[in-house]
């Protein structure tokens, strides 16, 4: 057997002018193809198919995308795309990608409502993340969407405040029964968080740890007698 590597069946080596003409054969047919799909309209927008758009209407997705059909798919630029539909209110993110030979796939996701907050006279929705991105004149004027969501009160609402993250945290961890009775959320700090209830007793809650005990807790002692039921410490709650 012969130890010799490298060489063809005929025991010779490439000759260097066979390699070279090998590479610019590749270079060429790898130079047609993004020829062909950056110029020619063999790979271009036909289709555009959202995805993830359940409030949001489509057509408005479509609308505000302003895709370029009929553009081939390497011209187009996705970021813009992207940038464009992010400025809705309700789209927290959204992805824009090729698909070949002819798709641009939309991606978006929604925001999730989680509190009101009445700010500069007008009340606001906001979303898991701290951001209001939907205002009205008044509580009348809520949406049936909306109109069930607990009123978030802190000093500094707002996405880089704790306190409202905090606040967050717990109103997207009530129990439905709680949710549903809780009026507004109320918080001095990340750990002094008290649940208005609809029959305007309180929950005194502490932080945003412990949720699930706590609602079990509370759901316990909410048969007694009293205003204010304290769960900070669920496993030894106390009614007044």
């Amino acid at each position: 057997m012969s130890s010799r590597r490298g060489r063809g069946e005929n025991g010779r080596r490439p000759s260097r002018a066979t390699v070279i003409v090998a590479l610019v054969l590749a270079l060429i047919v790898v130079g047609s193809a993004v020829a062909v799909a950056y110029l020619t309209p063999l790979m271009s927008v036909r289709n555009v198919d959202v995805v993830g758009a359940k409030v949001v209407d489509q057509t408005e997705i479509l609308r505000v995308a302003q895709a370029p059909t009929g553009t081939p798919l390497l011209q187009v630029d996705t970021a813009a795309i992207a940038s464009r539909i992010a400025v809705l209110p309700a789209i927290e993110e959204v992805t824009v990608e090729r698909e070949y030979p002819s798709t641009l796939a939309i991606d978006v996701t929604e925001r999730v409502p989680v509190a009101i907050v009445e700010q500069d006279g007008k009340v606001a929705v906001m979303d898991r993340l701290g951001v209001t991105y939907q205002s009205f004149p008044d509580r009348k004027s809520l949406p049936s969407t909306f109109a069930g969501l607990p009123t978030l009160v802190t000093d500094h609402p707002g996405p880089k405040d704790p306190t409202t993250t905090a606040v967050l945290k717990v109103a997207q961890a009530l129990p439905q029964w709680l949710h549903d009775r809780t009026a507004s959320i109320e918080a001095s700090s990340p750990v002094d968080i008290t649940l208005v209830l609809d029959s305007e007793r309180r929950a005194v809650w502490g932080d945003s740890s412990q949720n699930d005990e706590k609602a079990e807790s509370l759901r316990q002692i909410l048969r007694l007698k009293g205003d204010e039921f304290n769960v900070s410490s669920p496993d030894y709650p106390a009614v007044k």
